[in-house]
This record gives C-alpha cells, structure tokens and sequence, in this order.
C-alpha cells in the first residue's frame, strides 16, 4: 500500500466526527421530547385536579350508556353514505351474542336539528325499531324498508311529526340515515335492530339484561367545560375532556380562539430526503400518523388513554407524513371520589422538534461532510506531494549510484524537514561512498607501483643467489622462492591489466551489436570444430 493510500485511508478516521455529532443530536432530539412530554404531562395533572366541582358533579352521574352527540358542519343531505359526519367510524357499537348481527349508532346536531346514523351489519333483512323521549314526550318508530331509498316514517303514538330518512344497502347489511324532529338537548333514544327471519331469531341493540328495549343518553358537547378548558390550557395545546369510554365531552377547540394553535402548526413542508435523515436520528421516532387527527374527534382512543383509565398517565408520540408536525398527546386521569371518572387528554403539535433537528441535522451534514472532504483531499494532496519529493529522492540517489562519480547536490537538500536531513544525509553517504570506490579503483594501480621495486631487488637477490654454488636442498628453497616470486609478478600484471581494461571501457563509445549475427558466427564457428 503506497504512502498515499495510506493517508487517505488514515483521513477515514475524520468520519468519526460526525458520527459523534450525530449520535449528540439523537441525545438532544430525545431530550427536547422529554422535555415538551413532561411540561405537557404537569399541565394536564394541573387541569385534573382542578376541575370544577360542578363537573365532578356531573361526572359522577354521569349515564350509561351515553352517546355523544357530534356537531356536524353542514346538515347532511339524507343519502345513506354518511359524507358529512366526521370520525364517521366512532359509532356506539352493538352486537348479538353470537356475532353475527351488528348495528353501529351515532348522533349529530346542525342548528339544532338531530340527525342520526344507523350502520347494520346483518346476512338477511331486518328491521329497526326505534323510540325517542324528550320533554314533549315518548315516541316509537318502525323502521322497514323493501328496497334502498328514502323513508318517510311517522310516530307509532303520533304527536311527534313526520321523520325523514335514507335507507342504502350495502353488501354486508344496510345504513339508514334520518333526520329526527326533536331538540338536540335532553334527549334519550332507544335503538333495537331485529332480523326479520333466521333460525334463531337474532337482535341487538340498547337492550338490558332483563331483555327490555333501554334508553341512551343524547349528550350534546359540555360547552361549559370547553369554555373552562379553553380558560385553563396553556399555549399552543388543545384540550379534550373524555369519559371512561373515549368519548369526547368537551373540546376547547370548540371555544372560538381556544385550542387551535396546536392543530395549525406543520405547515411547512418537508422533503423526503429531510424525513428520513429525521427518522435515522430519532432512535425511537414518532410513528406516522396513518391520518390526519380529526378536527373535531368524537371518540379518542388509544394505549394511552387506556393507561389513564386505568389510574396511570399514557402518552403517544406521532408525525404527519407530508409536513414537520410533531404531536405529543398526553392522558391523565380525573379522580371523583378516589375513581376515574374522566379522562384530561391535552395535545400539543409543534414544528419544533423536527424542524430544530432538520436543521441542526443540515448543518451538521454540511459542516461535517464538508470538513471531512476538505482533510480528505488535503491529505490526499499532502501524500502525493510527499510521494513526489520521495521518488524525486529515490530516483537521484539510485542515479548517482549506478553512474559512480561524484555526485552533485541531491534535491529537497535545501528543505528543512525530515526529507532535506534525509536528502543531506544520503549526499553524505554518496560522497563518501564515491571517494572510497575512487580509492579501490586507484588501490590497484598504486599497489602494483609500489611492490613492483621490492619484487625487483627481491628477484635480483634471487638471481644473484642462483649464481653461486647450494646445495641441493638450499637449491630446492631457492626455486620454491623464485617461483613465489614470478606468481606474484603475474599478480601485478593483472592488476595493472585490470585497471588499464576497465579504463578503456568507459572511455569505448558504445554501440549497438545485432546479437542475431553473432549468434549465427558463434554458431558457424561451433559447427567448424564439431561438425557432428
């Protein structure tokens, strides 16, 4: 791995910056979440136990079973298809004890007038029996239709005028829809769905335990407790009173200028890409919203709330899909006589959370990134400039080495780092390096100058010697010395030799051979000698 991989893979490490920046926001993001839970939470226990006396009252006594009656925004046009009701699946459900007969009941009020919705869910035709009693009177209606479309029904007891209706089949039963002539207020009405054949005979309904049609309570909105939750809520929180069932009794929407702020937060839009990047931060993100939160929910239902009716406190964590809202809904339960009576259900939507993690997310990402990618290329471009240097280096001393003369200035001798003392090292190292092989190349020639006059006088005493008479074993050491004598003057000439034939090598011009030809001569010149 060269020098410049190495540093670049060393600059990897700068990643560990933003992850740490990232794992700090997932921190923060959790704790601005404690944090609005909490304050949300103190609010809500502030709120159940303060609760006026006439509401505990009312809470108290609250009947049962009660059907809220649900404001409608416009008077719904009698078609069976139930367009104009909101939260058009919270319905006072109803069911035989084997299952197979259900009937679904919700009321409305537009300006006064009262409206009903009868959702039936049956395999065979039946029929509805329907009484009312306000304080004009008990009145009973007989619901039956042969074919879908509109009813016009009169009271069995008379008095009551005439009730409009809508009867539309559907493939798992029918829906009828009616416009009731009676008050909004102080109403009960008692609903018993009868199926007209089947073995057994089945029906279901508001029936007792003794088997008797009973009555359920029309409760209109508590705009006196909307009022006061509208008084009593912190900004930018909306407030719901609930019953042990989710059903809503009061709402401070409902109060004009009262709990709003919270529904029209989230406005601004967000990207996909801005959505996910939250998602990955948030370890234990806010579920999407599989809907929008109703304006004006009947019935609010959930964990949490089932929580609060227990005795404990719930909260719930949610983000729409399209924009930053975040909504953090809290429960707490409100004690009448040491029971739960009533549920305090608060809400509080912000763009705060996300959009404050969007952008310190945008600027970390910018930040980090940027400055990773900026050491990155910094020292990408540091390694090749010393890879450069280093080659550059490399490449002289290997030069000066291969032509064995004196060596001149090596580069990068002038810089004061760790290469320049490098570089004046090596130059140390080649001139010493340079003056040593010029002393062996002179060794041999000086050597062969200077024994050449001892090996003279030593071979003249010798030959002076030879001349007289010896005997025959001085004769002996006589030749063994001459012959010392001449191996060692062949010795000089070679080195002599030697030095004259490396001279004239670097002083031949070079010149280019066909090593073709001269295999072929070679070749010939073997086949002369052995022609087999």
């Amino acid at each position: 791995m060269t020098l410049r991989t190495k540093l670049l893979a060393l600059s990897l490490l700068t990643l560990l910056l933003p992850w740490s920046a990232w794992k700090l926001l997932q921190e923060l993001e959790g704790f601005l979440r404690e944090a609005q839970e909490e304050t949300l939470l103190a609010s809500a226990r502030t709120m159940a136990a303060v609760i006026p006396v006439g509401f505990q009252t009312r809470l108290l006594f609250l009947p049962e079973p009660l059907l809220p009656i649900r404001p409608l925004a416009r008077r719904p046009s009698l078609d069976g298809y139930g367009d104009e009701w909101p939260d058009a699946d919270q319905a006072l459900a109803f069911e035989s004890e084997d299952g197979a007969l259900g009937m679904g009941v919700m009321a409305g009020s537009h300006r006064g007038s009262l409206y009903l919705m009868l959702d039936v869910r049956s395999a065979v035709r039946g029929r509805i029996r329907l009484m009312t009693r306000d304080p004009r009177g008990l009145f009973s209606y007989t619901i039956e239709s042969q074919a879908p479309g509109p009813l016009q029904l009169r009271s069995e007891r008379g008095g009551a005028g005439q009730m409009e209706g809508f009867w539309l089949d559907r493939e798992d039963g029918f829906r009828v829809e009616l416009a009731l002539p009676l008050a909004a207020r102080d109403t009960d009405i008692s609903v018993v769905l009868e199926e007209l054949s089947g073995e057994p005979a089945r029906s279901t309904g508001s029936i007792d335990k003794s088997g008797q049609a009973g009555w359920i309570r029309l409760l209109p909105r508590w705009q006196e407790a909307s009022q006061w939750l509208s008084r009593s809520e912190v900004e930018s929180v909306r407030s719901w009173l609930v019953d042990s069932a989710g059903w809503v009794l009061a709402d401070s929407a409902e109060v004009p200028g009262g709990g709003n702020s919270a529904l029209d937060t989230g406005t601004q839009k967000t990207t996909w890409l801005q959505r996910t990047l939250y998602a990955l931060v948030a370890d234990s993100s806010p579920e999407p919203m599989a809907s929008q939160w109703p304006e004006n929910p009947v019935r609010i239902s959930g964990p949490f709330v089932d929580n609060a009716v227990a005795g404990g406190e719930g909260s719930h964590w949610a983000r729409e899909l399209d924009n930053a809202a975040v909504w953090n809904t809290v429960a707490v339960p409100v004690l009448v006589e040491d029971e739960v009576r009533a549920v305090i259900v608060m809400q509080s939507a912000s763009e705060g959370l996300l959009l404050m993690t969007n952008r310190a997310l945008s600027r970390l990402l910018l930040t980090t990134l940027t400055l990773t990618l900026l050491l990155a290329l910094g020292l990408w471009f540091f390694a090749t400039h010393l890879s450069r240097r280093v080659r550059r280096l490399s490449g002289a001393v290997s030069e000066a080495m291969e032509d064995r003369t004196e060596p001149g200035e090596l580069p990068l001798v002038g810089d004061r780092d760790e290469l320049g003392e490098l570089a004046r090292n090596n130059e140390k190292l080649l001139r010493a390096v340079t003056g040593y092989s010029q002393y062996l190349q002179t060794l041999a020639s000086k050597l062969s100058h200077e024994l050449k006059t001892p090996l003279a006088i030593t071979r003249s005493s010798l030959d002076n010697l030879s001349h007289r008479e010896l005997d025959p074993e001085t004769r002996r050491f006589l030749d063994r010395a001459q012959e010392g004598v001449d191996r060692q003057a062949a010795i000089i000439r070679a080195m002599s030799e030697a030095s004259r034939l490396e001279a004239a090598i670097e002083a031949a011009e070079w010149d280019e051979v066909d090593l073709g030809q001269l295999v072929l001569a070679c070749a010939e010149g073997y086949r002369t000698v052995y022609p087999g």
